[in-house]
């Protein structure tokens, strides 16, 4: 089809790993061999998911590729990011774009919207009592973390991830007897992307209001106009400090479900920004406030990446596979003294050299976040009861 992207076509050695290693974990699950056996076997599995588990959002025949931005870029965003997300592809502009559709990690015809009777069955009132309800006394610490961590994954997902509300809602069929305060329980809907082919119907799609990308949208804003309204005079390319409006709505790109925990890394990464500026000011005199002001916002999105991939993660997820393998998605196998010694080994390849600087590899879809990915991140919620003592 004109303007498809190629299909993603692993290497042979990825092939081979990847169908061993499937062979292997019917026996011995990846999470049983020691740290780097480990990491080789999650390498194998990210290749078959890569193959079988990215599908786009939209149907054949309106695939973002084929969606071109009708208006002439501004040369500016050849260096910079756009902050509705645009032009990270001069291909495909809009790619991971403010109100784009979420990707699925199935084939569409196996994700279609679920009937009436099949959306309250089992009751998800009933499957929350039952099985997600902290017990009394039923609180087990996690003694490896803080709640920083908590609201580090809420600071890093109000930048990647919102879906556009209806103006209706579900009543949830409360079970007998619930104590539900009101004895009425309302969940928001989520509005559907407008119907561009039959299978629409039946499977519809759903945009993401945020841009997609890790572009630092929760303190800059998915669109230019919010981002103009939250920087200060233009001359000094800096963000304004963290306030509120007259209704007590704090002043910053994203603010759904706010508390201290965001507050603080919303102040946190608006002075990070801030103290760059000052730092490109004393080194480039020179360079006026829209240039400070891009290159300071690609600094602190990187910083934001790299805290995440090479700190976060393996915090939260402590296995010694996962260690390994989330320092060599950043630095690659060469490792950081070495990387920081001659710079990259590799042009091409992200596991030798790392994700960030590599080539750019689609994987046969254009880019997106899954709304399977999004479900991952409906957590149950992680701030400690009265018991705690906290």
């Amino acid at each position: 089809m004109p303007g498809q992207l190629p299909p993603y076509r692993p290497s042979l050695f990825d092939r081979v790993l990847a169908k061993a290693f499937g062979m292997i974990n019917k026996i011995v699950p990846w999470y049983k061999f020691p740290g780097i056996i480990g990491a080789i076997n999650l390498e194998a599995i990210r290749t078959t998911l890569r193959l079988n588990n990215l599908h786009d959002g939209y149907p054949p025949g309106h695939a973002v590729v084929n969606m071109a931005e009708q208006e002439p870029m501004d040369e500016r965003f050849l260096h910079a990011r756009n902050s509705d997300g645009k032009y990270n592809s001069l291909t495909m502009p809009r790619m991971g774009c403010t109100g784009m559709r979420f990707g699925r990690q199935f084939p569409r015809e196996y994700c279609r919207k679920p009937t009436e009777e099949e959306l309250w069955n089992p009751n998800p009132r009933v499957i929350s009592e039952r099985f997600m309800k902290r017990r009394e006394g039923g609180f087990i610490p996690a003694t490896t973390l803080n709640l920083f961590a908590a609201a580090w994954i809420q600071f890093q997902t109000h930048d990647w991830m919102a879906h556009e509300r209806a103006h209706d809602s579900y009543d949830v069929p409360l079970p007998e007897g619930d104590g539900w305060p009101g004895g009425r329980m309302e969940l928001l809907k989520t509005q559907p992307d407008e119907i561009l082919d039959a299978s629409d119907i039946e499977t519809p799609g759903y945009k993401n209001t945020n841009t997609a990308w890790w572009d630092g949208s929760q303190i800059y804003g998915s669109s230019e106009v919010e981002t103009e309204r939250l920087r200060t005079a233009h001359e000094d390319g800096k963000l304004r400090q963290i306030s509120y409006d007259a209704s007590g709505v704090p002043l910053t790109g994203f603010v759904d479900n706010w508390w201290f925990g965001l507050h603080i890394l919303h102040s946190l990464f608006v002075l990070e920004h801030n103290a760059i500026c000052d730092k490109l000011r004393r080194a480039y005199p020179d360079w006026n406030g829209t240039k400070m002001f891009d290159t300071a916002r690609l600094v602190n999105c990187a910083l934001m990446a790299k805290i995440h991939t090479v700190e976060w993660t393996p915090a939260v997820l402590g296995h010694p596979a996962l260690q390994i393998g989330m320092n060599a998605n950043w630095w690659g196998l060469a490792g950081e003294t070495l990387t920081k010694l001659v710079g990259r080994l590799s042009k091409t390849s992200e596991i030798i050299s790392g994700i960030p600087g590599s080539t750019t590899e689609l994987f046969g879809v254009p880019y997106s976040l899954t709304e399977e990915f999004v479900s991952v991140y409906r957590m149950h919620p992680l701030i400690p009861g009265k018991s705690s003592g906290i």
